[in-house]
């Protein structure tokens, strides 16, 4: 069986894969692959191929590399069975989605960040080629498109982050969720605003001997 290891460990031993989010032809792949430059004892190659749209990640327990996207509305699902550093199979999780951009994975279950919603795929691992209806988690943010796609994280209190941008370039938003940094529980409840007057957070990690956000 495939353990899966954080990205950081891939780091660790000097490899790194890509996802391209169109098909290309192998002559253009290789062109970009060139154009990255990576410090002395580090590799990298193209993962994945045929992820629309991809946006972020998040690694299932048994190898598989979940892909949000941003506007073709679907979520993928990734496997390298063979270990051998590229893709051979790619599973559609859920399409028609709005803005299914951020992706986080957390005891069997795969949790995905809507415009206005989060929605959880419970027993993902072993459903990938007959995913399960989508349990609704949170369904109370705003709908403004505008800075609305949301990233999604589990912390170190086992807790659910995500963020609501700014509905706009400069503005001072009336609704209380709007341009602020949250943290609710893996069931929808205890909602917590953290920070407020962040115009658009793109993502967001720990500390990893402090746990400092």
């Amino acid at each position: 069986m495939f353990e899966a290891k954080p990205f950081n460990q891939f780091l660790a031993t000097g490899w790194l894969a890509i996802l391209l989010s169109s098909p290309l032809q192998a002559t253009e792949k290789s062109a970009i692959l060139d154009k990255i430059k990576l410090p002395k004892g580090f590799s990298i190659s193209l993962f994945a191929d045929n992820v629309p749209n991809a946006r972020s990640m998040a690694l299932g327990k048994d190898g598989a590399v979940f892909v949000g996207s941003l506007r073709n509305g679907n979520v993928y699902a990734l496997q390298d069975s063979d270990q051998d550093g590229t893709a051979e199979q790619r599973h559609i999780i859920a399409s028609g989605l709005n803005m299914p951009n951020g992706v986080a994975y957390n005891d069997g279950a795969l949790f995905v960040a809507e415009l206005n919603r989060i929605i959880r795929f419970d027993n993902i691992d072993q459903l990938l080629d007959n995913p399960p209806k989508a349990t609704v988690v949170y369904d109370q943010f705003p709908s403004e498109k505008r800075h609305g796609w949301k990233y999604l994280r589990f912390g170190p209190d086992n807790k659910l982050y995500t963020a609501v941008g700014a509905p706009c370039n400069i503005c001072l938003p009336t609704e209380e969720l709007f341009s602020s940094l949250l943290r609710l529980d893996s069931d929808g409840s205890d909602l917590e605003i953290l920070a407020r007057g962040i115009r658009n957070t793109v993502g967001f990690d720990w500390h990893p001997k402090t746990n400092s956000l």
